[in-house]
């Protein structure tokens, strides 16, 4: 994949390196705790180091088959981009996309970038010959799963995800997928 991809005049996908590792922890930081410090014992600060640190981007980035990019709105990164090629398990013999991360910062949402976004990844994988892109969300976040609902998702499948320093009543996920 390109290093810089234009979905329209002021939308823009910007790949991240292992360089960008504090920019990218920072501005992780910055977004997440907001919208999902209610899942978590602390604020959310643990799990977005885990997640975000300059080893598991290192890690991230060695991996093939993902493509990891920046958001940028208006000459300003304002989110994450992450998707990689990978089978969804209740579904083994397609070639599937799943979209692993889509991070804005809560001062863009609802000005159309998520949708502008999954509609390029959706005529992406059309045109790589994808069967279907799928992802996971928290069942608690209702705004998160109205808005796949509303780009073409479906809910496939529910489980509990196992991990100890989130509050269990918000271990709840739905694997949601999108045919093509």
């Amino acid at each position: 994949m390109k290093d810089s991809i234009i979905i329209y005049q002021n939308l823009q996908l910007e790949r991240i390196f292992h360089k960008d590792h504090e920019q990218l922890l920072d501005l992780m930081m910055r977004i997440y705790r907001p919208v999902y410090q209610h899942l978590w014992f602390d604020d959310g600060s643990e799990y977005v180091y885990s997640q975000y640190n300059e080893e598991q981007l290192k890690t991230d980035l060695a991996d093939s088959n993902a493509v990891y990019y920046f958001v940028n709105f208006n000459k300003q990164i304002v989110g994450i981009f992450r998707f990689i090629e990978a089978v969804m398990p209740s579904i083994k013999n397609t070639k599937a996309i799943k979209l692993l991360r889509l991070y804005l910062d809560p001062a863009v949402h609802g000005l159309g970038i998520g949708k502008e976004l999954i509609s390029w990844l959706i005529a992406y994988a059309r045109k790589q010959n994808f069967d279907c892109i799928w992802l996971e969300s928290m069942d608690s976040q209702q705004q998160a799963i109205q808005f796949y609902k509303k780009v073409g998702f479906e809910i496939d499948h529910a489980f509990v995800l196992d991990s100890p320093s989130m509050r269990s009543t918000y271990r709840g996920m739905y694997r949601m997928k999108l045919n093509l």
